[in-house]
């Protein structure tokens, strides 16, 4: 696979972390939702089909910035200069994880 094949499947991966925190009702997405007030502008307004929506994409973008870190740390210790496909494997391997422990202790 190319890089950008793994980074298509990363972005998906975290994207379906934000819905399924939001369909399942988990405690994360609770507490993201109940937050509103202070990551909300006020002048949007605070309905709660967009807060809802918005919390998922909140709750994707964080995933995708924490699984990143490990991707981060593997492109530094290689030293490669070019794109390579390691680091793009281990960001997606490291989102996924931190989906389904999302999704795991979410449920609990």
């Amino acid at each position: 696979m190319t890089p950008q094949t793994l980074f298509v499947l990363t972005v998906g991966v975290a994207a379906l972390a934000g819905l399924a925190h939001m369909l399942g009702q988990t405690l994360l997405f609770a507490i993201v939702f109940a937050t509103a007030p202070i990551w909300w502008p006020e002048v949007f307004g605070f309905y709660p089909a967009v807060i809802a929506y918005a919390a998922s994409l909140l709750i994707a973008t964080a995933t995708l910035l924490a699984g990143g870190i490990p991707a981060a740390l593997a492109e530094r210790s290689s030293g490669q200069a070019a794109p390579s496909v390691w680091p793009m494997t281990v960001w997606l391997v490291a989102v996924s994880a931190l989906t389904l422990a999302g999704l795991a202790i979410g449920r609990a």
